[in-house]
């Protein structure tokens, strides 16, 4: 067996670890330390233990940026941390084994585990705070909602869509091409979702960025920026066409961010219940804040509210409400008839590879009850195929290594937003380099970073 790539590090000016690390995770943490400042603004006066513990983590947190910025070493969770979340003894091991290879700091070590360490990190100043407010506290809540909010036109947009589904749906009894043209938009509609990210947008998003990554024209415009689809291959062998209307076949999503992304892959939800092309569907969540915007259970509930908000969304129920109460009506319904599950597992926010599912009894042989699994994402890719130095060309089932021949069927949807691809035919990483460069762009490999191109990866 030849010996893997190696992983992205911090100190490789040609990767998108580079600017993640000396500008995007300090833009990150000064956002939570502005909101964390604005909490205890809030809630301090009438409460001093808050102002206190929130004191201590403002410091704590300001602390790690200076970290960043002087390089400091990564250390190990001390015990009193591991006491409060077991999980830590897993990065404890990883951090171990990698100091073997080369000594561990912010701005020189792998940017995966760094990446995955550094939200764990943050979770344990909340819940070691003294103070049981700050324990389930989303430091990145009110950049979630107000990113949401100002989806409107898209959230609008895509309940004017599901609207007309039912009719269309009435046609397509037996037209499997239909069904498949159907399948393809409203896939399309969760693979784009995916292109508002917060972890990239923090700190500075406007609605102009939002309205650039989000609606049908521009999915239309960006169709051929899908430089690798297996959607027909997913389509032909995950089993789902051959069980439609038996509401025995189940799908899975792996989340990614919440939001807009969440709701479009409800949308999508929706079309492969209504269709019947799936019996339920299982959308797996982060358990603390992960990645910015990354999707909790809570998140989950939060959209529900919001959708059913008249000021929230006050343009849309001013305008015109009927499109948005049916879909609302129709995600709470499939909710409590347990078509739509909401699910949580501590592994999802670990630094291990997806190879290792299969470690992981509990998890695994949920999974195996899927026909489907939809791994949404650019973190969920990167942890498909380990964030490693892959040849373009590699592919796809030999980038997820133990999981090709697991009994896992996965069809990962993703815009590129980091520097790991594969499944690229020969020559084209070379040409979108060159393209991207006479775009204006200094460094070309960062095509694979920019968010503008999208990959639709299946392994059976």
């Amino acid at each position: 067996m030849s010996p893997l790539p190696p992983p992205y590090y911090n100190d490789d000016k040609r990767s998108f670890a580079y600017p993640t690390v000396h500008k995007r995770w300090p833009t990150i943490i000064q956002g939570a330390i502005d909101d964390v400042q604005q909490t205890i603004e809030d809630e301090g006066q009438s409460h001093p233990e808050i102002r206190e513990s929130g004191e201590l983590i403002l410091t704590q947190l300001k602390q790690l940026l200076l970290d960043f910025q002087n390089d400091l070493v990564v250390r190990p969770f001390t015990e009193e941390e591991i006491d409060l979340n077991e999980n830590l003894t897993h990065f404890n091991t990883t951090l171990a084994k990698l100091n073997t290879q080369r000594k561990v700091t912010w701005q020189t070590g792998p940017w995966l585990y760094l990446e995955c360490y550094l939200y764990q990190f943050v979770n344990n100043m909340f819940i070691g705070s003294t103070a049981k407010f700050w324990h389930s506290f989303d430091v990145f809540y009110r950049l979630k909602t107000k990113t949401f909010k100002q989806s409107e036109l898209g959230v609008l947009e895509l309940c004017k869509r599901y609207e007309t589904l039912s009719k269309q749906l009435e046609k397509v009894q037996g037209d499997e091409e239909t069904l498949y043209l159907l399948f393809t938009e409203f896939i399309d509609i969760s693979l784009w979702g995916n292109a508002t990210d917060l972890s990239l947008l923090a700190g500075n998003v406007t609605l102009e960025d939002i309205k650039s990554v989000q609606g049908a024209e521009v999915r239309k415009q960006n169709e051929e920026k899908i430089i690798v689809n297996d959607l027909q291959k997913a389509w032909q062998k995950s089993g789902l066409k051959e069980n439609v209307g038996q509401g025995s076949t189940r799908v899975d999503f792996i989340l990614d961010n919440s939001g807009f992304e969440l709701f479009a892959d409800l949308i999508l939800s929706l079309f492969l219940l209504d269709s019947q092309l799936a019996g339920e569907v299982h959308l797996h969540c982060k358990e603390i804040p992960w990645f910015v915007s990354d999707t909790m259970p809570k998140d989950f509930d939060d959209l529900l509210s919001q959708l059913d908000d008249h000021e929230f969304f006050a343009q849309i129920y001013k305008d015109d409400p009927k499109a948005i109460q049916l879909v609302s009506k129709k995600i709470h319904g499939y909710f409590k008839e347990n078509k739509i599950i909401i699910n949580h597992h501590p592994f999802w926010t670990l630094d291990y590879n997806y190879w290792a599912i299969p470690q992981f009894k509990d998890l695994y042989t949920e999974l195996q009850k899927s026909n489907l699994i939809i791994f949404k994402g650019d973190l969920n890719y990167r942890k498909l195929t380990g964030d490693l130095q892959w040849p373009k060309t590699t592919p796809f089932s030999e980038a997820i290594q133990d999981l090709q021949n697991s009994g896992l069927t996965i069809l990962s949807l993703r815009t590129c937003k980091a520097d790991v691809c594969v499944g690229l035919p020969n020559g084209l990483n070379e040409k979108l380099i060159k393209e991207y460069e006479e775009a204006g762009n200094e460094i070309g490999e960062f095509w694979s970073s920019s968010g503008k191109w999208a990959v639709i990866s299946f392994n059976k």
